[in-house]
């Protein structure tokens, strides 16, 4: 079977050149899931490193000098220094992409529609269809009220269980 050039580059591509079968990782129930979530996970990985990027230009130089003068190591330094001071951008992050995970949506609809088998229907996609396909409004609103709780529940128990700063 001779590929195209586009066929070449993608994973299937570097599949079949390795000598192994193709995957069905949108079209199958077992594959579609952690197919989103690798790739919702990937887009996502460089918007919320710009974040925390930030938050460690943030931490002043002489902080790890003093460490380094008082004899800290990496591990040291890392874990009393580097993290405290990152806990501000790490506790947005982690609640923005939490919140951000619940909302997907446009991938599921572009890719999988739902589908297959309904192994893609998240509670966003499926209050979308409740809403503007079969026109349940009640339904809708009842699922966008109950997710609504559900993110709520999450980043409560998530600043609960971070640690404390002095800020």
């Amino acid at each position: 079977m001779t590929r195209t050039v586009a066929q070449t580059f993608t994973l299937n591509g570097i599949l079949g050149a390795l000598g192994l079968p193709d995957q069905p990782f949108l079209t199958s129930p077992t594959q579609s899931l952690l197919s989103i979530i690798i790739l919702v996970s990937w887009v996502g990985v460089g918007y919320w490193m710009m974040f925390l990027i930030a938050g460690l230009k943030d931490i002043p130089y002489s902080t790890y000098e003093a460490a380094a003068i008082d004899g800290a190591g990496w591990w040291r330094t890392f874990f009393r220094i580097t993290l405290p001071q990152l806990r501000r951008p790490l506790l947005f992050v982690l609640v923005a992409d939490t919140v951000a995970n619940f909302m997907v949506f446009a991938p599921v609809e572009i890719l999988t529609g739902g589908g297959p088998e309904g192994s893609t229907n998240l509670i966003m996609f499926d209050t979308y269809q409740r809403a503007y396909v079969t026109g349940d409004l009640p339904a809708a609103a009842a699922e966008t009220f109950i997710l609504l709780g559900i993110a709520l529940t999450v980043v409560w128990i998530q600043f609960r269980l971070l640690p404390k700063g002095d800020d």
